[in-house]
C-alpha cells in the first residue's frame, strides 16, 4: 500500500491534481484497448443500481428495525385513520435524540441536535426522509465517538417515543354521569328535566340522626368559638366547615365546596344558620359522601378536645393595653381618673391670679442675660432654645422634670402669639420649676444664679494654612497686615549649559514618538512615562510622580516637546537621581519601546480566515476557494446507504487505534489495498494517488478525516474513476468483512 504523504497544497491546486490524475488514468486504459464498465472484481455479481438489489446487500436487519424506529416517531401524535408519513420533521427528530438518550449537555447538545438535521436535510425543506435520517444518526455515532451498531443497538432498546403529557387532576364535575343539559344532550344521556326543589323533605323523614351527649357538647363547643355572637346552639356555613377541617374530615374528594352544598341543603330556606338537629341530619349527608358510617363519623368529631386557634398574637402595646395612659372619652368609657395637673388649667395669665410675683434675686437678670446672649441673641429676651439650654446647663433636668415639662412651663408663661419671654416672664416660670421640682423658688434661683452658660462645640484642629497669618499671601495678607519679603524669581534654565546629545539617543527618542502612531518628533507625557518606565530610569529617587514634574517643568505650558526639551528632561533626571547626564543618557540608548499589550485568546470564527462568509470572504479570496471545492458536489444524487457498510467502515476506522466514525487518509488507503481497488483487470486502473486526491477532494476544509456520511462519497467518486457502479463497489467492501 504507497504511504500517505502530507501536503500542502491548496484547494484549488489538489483539485487540479485530482482531475489530470482521472484523465491520465482513462487515458492509459483507452490506449490499452480497455472497454469502460468491465472490472473482474472476484465471485462478485454483475452491475445493478436498482432498489432491491442496494436493499439486499449486507443483510443484518439493522436497518430495518432503524427505519420501524424512525416511522414510529415520524407518526407519533397523528390519529389512528390519518396517512402514515415517512418523513420527520425537526421536532420529531428533536424528540427522538432526547427520549433515546442520544442528547446530554457534553457530547451532543440541543444545539449541535438543530445543526445536524439542518445539515442532513435538502435545501428549502423542512423535512428528512429515512435516507437522511441514517446520515443524521451516523453523524451523532461520530460526534459520540461511537460505532454505528452501538449507536443502533441503543436506539433499539430505548423503544419508541412515549407520551409524557401531564395527567390532570380529579374533577368531579368533568365526569359525563354529572353532565346536565345541552353537555348531557351531545354525549346521548338523555335531559334530566329541572323541578322546584323539595322543600318538605325534613318533614317526611321517618327517622333522624341521633345526637347524642357528646356531640351536643362539641357542637355548643364549636359555636362559642370566637366570642360566640349567635349563641352556642346556632353554627353558621363557616363554624360547620371550621369543625370539619379542624376534625380533619376534609380531604381531596370531600372538600370545602362539598361541604358548603351539604350546608346549604339541611338549613331552612332563608336562614343562615343551623341547629342541633340539622347539624346531625348534615354529619348524616357528610359519612355517606366519604362512605363511613354516621356513628364512626359522630365518634371522630367527638374525640376533638377543642378548636384549633391559629390567629396571630399581637405584641405588648403600651398606648393601648396600659389603661391608665388613656385620656379624653377613652378614660371616661373605661374608669380610668387621671391626676389633676396645674400645667393643665388655662395656659396664660389667669392661673397667675391670687399668687404673688416672685422676687427679684440679685445676679438672677445677668445670669438671664447671659443666656439670651449666648449664640448671636439679644439681652432681655428668650426664645424656648435658649431656655431648655439654661434648664439643661444647670441642672435642673430629671426624671421629674423632663425637656417635656420645660416646653410646657415656656408656653404656660409666654405671652399668646409670641414667641420670646422677658424677665419678669422668667422669673414666672423659674417659681414652676420650683413647684414641679419641689424644691421651691428660691432653691432653683441659687442653683442658675452659681452656673453660667456652657459651649460644647467641636475644637477645629490646627491648620497651617488657616491659623499662621504669616502663610497668607494676595488680598489676605494686605487684610491682615503681613509683609512679605520680595523674591525675585529666577528662570530654572539661568546659569545651567544646555545639554549635548549622546550617541543613540536620538534613535531612541524617534522610535518612542514613532511607537503607537505617532510622528516621530514631538514627545508628549504618555511617551515620556514609557520611556522613564521602560529604560529602568524610576527608582526610589525618581519615581513617576517626578517624571511628571520634570515634563511640566520643562514643558512651561505645552503638551507637545521636541528633542532639545527631552535632553533638558534627562539633565533634570540626572540630577533627581544623583547620577550622571551621561550615565543616563547611555542607559536611554541602549533600549527600545516594548509592545506588552494582552494577547488575545483565539477565536477560530475570528483568526481562522476559512471560516469567513460574503463579503469577508470575498476580500480575503476564501469564498471562492470553498465554492471551487464543494461544486463537485453540485447535480449529483447522494449515495444511498446500505446495511452493513457501516459495521465494515467501523472495522476500518479502529485498525490502527483509531475511533469508530472517523477515517483518515492510511485506513482509507488500507480499505482501498484490502478490497482491491488497486488491482489491475480489463477496466480503468484506480492507483494510491488517485485514491489519494479523492480523500483530499472529499474530506472537509481544515480537516484530515472524513466521516460516514463523507465515506459513501468516497466509494462514489471511486467507482466513478474506475468505471463501475456504486453498488459493485459496496458488494466489494461488503464482501472484504473488514481489514485482514
Amino acid at each position: 500500500m504507497t504511504a500517505a504523504v502530507e501536503t500542502s497544497e491548496p484547494a484549488g491546486e489538489q483539485l487540479g491534481r485530482f482531475d489530470d490524475l482521472m484523465n491520465e488514468s482513462n487515458g492509459a486504459a483507452d490506449d490499452d484497448g480497455s472497454s469502460d464498465g468491465d472490472i473482474a472484481f472476484e465471485n462478485l455479481p454483475e452491475d445493478s443500481d436498482s432498489e432491491p438489489e442496494m436493499a439486499s446487500l449486507g443483510g443484518s436487519g439493522r436497518l430495518a428495525t432503524l427505519r420501524s424506529t424512525f416511522l414510529s416517531f415520524a407518526n407519533f401524535g397523528r390519529a389512528g385513520g390519518a396517512t402514515q408519513l415517512d418523513t420527520m420533521d425537526g421536532n420529531m427528530w428533536a424528540k427522538f435524540c432526547r427520549e433515546t438518550g442520544l442528547q446530554n449537555k457534553r457530547s451532543l447538545t440541543p444545539v449541535q441536535v438543530d445543526l445536524i438535521f439542518s445539515k442532513v436535510k435538502d435545501r428549502g425543506e423542512r423535512r428528512i426522509d429515512f435516507e437522511d435520517f441514517k446520515d443524521a444518526v451516523a453523524m451523532v455515532a461520530e460526534m459520540r465517538r461511537m460505532s454505528f451498531a452501538e449507536l443502533t443497538a441503543i436506539i433499539t432498546a430505548k423503544g419508541g417515543p412515549q407520551n409524557s403529557g401531564t395527567m390532570a387532576e380529579y374533577n368531579k364535575f368533568a365526569e359525563p354521569e354529572n353532565f346536565t343539559g345541552a353537555y348531557a344532550a351531545n354525549l346521548g344521556l338523555g335531559v334530566r328535566m329541572r323541578r322546584h326543589a323539595d322543600l318538605d323533605w325534613k318533614l317526611r323523614l321517618t327517622e333522624r340522626p341521633k345526637v347524642t351527649p357528646g356531640l351536643r357538647a362539641s357542637f355548643a363547643m364549636f359555636n362559642q368559638f370566637g366570642g360566640g355572637a349567635h349563641g352556642a346552639m346556632k353554627m353558621e356555613s363557616r363554624g360547620f366547615i371550621k369543625m370539619l377541617r379542624d376534625c380533619k374530615v376534609l380531604n381531596r374528594r370531600f372538600n370545602e365546596a362539598a361541604a358548603d352544598i351539604i350546608f346549604t341543603k339541611v338549613k331552612d330556606r332563608g336562614e343562615r344558620f343551623i341547629d342541633i338537629h340539622d347539624f346531625a341530619l348534615a354529619l348524616h349527608f357528610v359519612a355517606e359522601e366519604k362512605g363511613t358510617t354516621y356513628e364512626e363519623l359522630v365518634a371522630q368529631i367527638c374525640d376533638v378536645e377543642e378548636p384549633s386557634c391559629s390567629g396571630t398574637y399581637g405584641e405588648y402595646n403600651r398606648f393601648y393595653d396600659d389603661k391608665s395612659t388613656f385620656s379624653g372619652q377613652y378614660a371616661a368609657k373605661f374608669g380610668v381618673i387621671k391626676e389633676e395637673n396645674h400645667f393643665k388649667g388655662d395656659s396664660h395669665s389667669s392661673w397667675r391670679e391670687g399668687v404673688s410675683p416672685p422676687a427679684d434675686v440679685p445676679g438672677l437678670k445677668a445670669c438671664f442675660n447671659s443666656f439670651c446672649v449666648f449664640g448671636g441673641g439679644e439681652p432681655g429676651a428668650m426664645d424656648n432654645v435658649k431656655f431648655a439650654k439654661l434648664c439643661r446647663d444647670c441642672g435642673l433636668l430629671s426624671r421629674k422634670f423632663t425637656t417635656t415639662d420645660v416646653d410646657m412651663v415656656f408656653v404656660k408663661v409666654k405671652k399668646r402669639t409670641e414667641r420670646k419671654i422677658g424677665y419678669k416672664d422668667f422669673r414666672w416660670a423659674v417659681y414652676l420649676i420650683g413647684e414641679e421640682t419641689g424644691k421651691g423658688y428660691d432653691a432653683v434661683v441659687e442653683v442658675i444664679v452659681r452656673a453660667g452658660p456652657k459651649s460644647s462645640g467641636t475644637v477645629a484642629e490646627y491648620t497651617r494654612f488657616h491659623d499662621d497669618k504669616e502663610s497668607f499671601t494676595g488680598l489676605y495678607a494686605e487684610k491682615f497686615g503681613v509683609v512679605k519679603p520680595t523674591r525675585v524669581r529666577r528662570h530654572w534654565k539661568e546659569g545651567r549649559d544646555p545639554p549635548k546629545p549622546v550617541k543613540g539617543v536620538r534613535a531612541t527618542y524617534q522610535a518612542f514618538c514613532f511607537f503607537a502612531g505617532g510622528n516621530g518628533v514631538d514627545m508628549n507625557i504618555k511617551i515620556w512615562a514609557k520611556l522613564v518606565a521602560e529604560t529602568g530610569l524610576l527608582g526610589k529617587k525618581f519615581n513617576m510622580t517626578s517624571a511628571d514634574i520634570v515634563f511640566a517643568k520643562v514643558a512651561e505650558g505645552r503638551k507637545l516637546l521636541g528633542f532639545k526639551d527631552f535632553l533638558w528632561m534627562l539633565q533634570l533626571a540626572s540630577e533627581e537621581k544623583g547620577k550622571s547626564y551621561e550615565e543616563l543618557c547611555e542607559r536611554v540608548a541602549t533600549h527600545a519601546p516594548d509592545a506588552h499589550g494582552t494577547k488575545a485568546v483565539f477565536t477560530r470564527l475570528h483568526d481562522d480566515k476559512d471560516t469567513y462568509t460574503g463579503a469577508y470572504g470575498a476580500n480575503l479570496g476564501i469564498a471562492a476557494r470553498v465554492r471551487e471545492h464543494r461544486s463537485w458536489k453540485e447535480g449529483r444524487t447522494k449515495p444511498r446507504s446500505v446495511d452493513g457498510m457501516e459495521d465494515v467502515y467501523d472495522a476500518f476506522c479502529t485498525v490502527n487505534g483509531g475511533k469508530p466514525g472517523r477515517m483518515d487518509l492510511v485506513e482509507w488507503q488500507k480499505l482501498c489495498e484490502d478490497c482491491g481497488f488497486f488491482e489491475p483487470d480489463k477496466g480503468r486502473h484506480f492507483s494510491p494517488d488517485q485514491a489519494d486526491a479523492i480523500f483530499r477532494k472529499v474530506c472537509e476544509t481544515q480537516s484530515d478525516t472524513v466521516g460516514y456520511v463523507d465515506f459513501r462519497w468516497l466509494l462514489d467518486l471511486s467507482a466513478e474513476a474506475k468505471g463501475v457502479s456504486y453498488a459493485r463497489l459496496c458488494k466489494a467492501v461488503l464482501r472484504s468483512g473488514g481489514p485482514r
